[in-house]
């Protein structure tokens, strides 16, 4: 679990369970991450899922034997889905190293779909370069932290993919998310945090937590004109299709 909240964890879960937040996805970004998430998941399986995935930051420095024992640990059941993965311009200048995030990329969205598990993806400045993968290498994804046009979302739909929108939403200057969530349909809508980062509106600037989803969703129903009640139904639905939960 992430160090954020090594203090008060036992608080953190409390505070989802009085905001009635019964469904969270834990994603870890390695090994060591993922063995302790699973170990966690264990005490409510139900409530929490876990995702493993090696983020385009880290690509450079993956061994052949690092590989390996992702891809073991990626096929292990209690792993729900591959992520995050993807791309990340913003802070990676280097023509060659992007070119090795495009291909872990492919390598982790194949290997999702050989386990037939969903995968979670990053983008960050690199939108077309994302869809042009996505749209060649087909799947069920999802793009994390949405932050592009709606016309770009329009076209991951029109693939299948979801949109997760998070606390940007609830940002004054959110022009993109709240165009976004207005416009696209609603059965490839879903919420998130993105803890401990990216905290919604009262609490931007400070530690992200799950019990502040409530918030998004409250936001994503305003924007849509529709009722909290309507909204939280249509984004459970949306979670279960997406993980294939009949």
């Amino acid at each position: 679990m992430a160090e954020e909240y090594a203090e008060d964890l036992e608080d953190v879960i409390r505070r989802t369970e009085e905001a009635h937040v019964d469904r969270i996805m834990i994603i870890t970004l390695s090994h060591e991450e993922t063995m302790r998430a699973l170990e966690f998941a264990r005490r409510d399986p139900l409530k929490y899922q876990v995702a493993a995935g090696i983020f385009p930051e880290d690509v450079k420095d993956v061994t052949e034997e690092d590989w390996e024992i992702f891809r073991r640990t990626a096929a292990d059941p209690a792993v729900t889905c591959i992520g995050e993965i993807g791309l990340d311009y913003y802070w990676e200048k280097d023509p060659d190293i992007r070119a090795l995030q495009r291909e872990f990329f492919i390598k982790q969205i194949d290997l999702a779909n050989e386990l037939h598990k969903p995968f979670l993806v990053h983008s960050r400045d690199a939108i077309q370069d994302t869809f042009d993968i996505m749209k060649e290498h087909r799947g069920r994804g999802l793009l994390h932290c949405y932050s592009s046009t709606k016309e770009m979302a329009k076209e991951f739909i029109r693939l299948g993919y979801y949109i997760a929108l998070g606390g940007a939403l609830t940002f004054k200057n959110a022009r993109h998310s709240v165009e976004v969530c207005a416009d696209i349909d609603e059965n490839y809508l879903l919420s998130e945090t993105d803890c401990p980062y990216m905290a919604p509106v009262p609490y931007r600037g400070k530690r992200n937590e799950p019990s502040y989803i409530p918030l998004i969703v409250r936001k994503m129903a305003e924007v849509r004109g529709v009722s909290e009640e309507h909204m939280r139904d249509v984004i459970a639905a949306n979670w279960d299709r997406f993980l294939e939960v009949q």
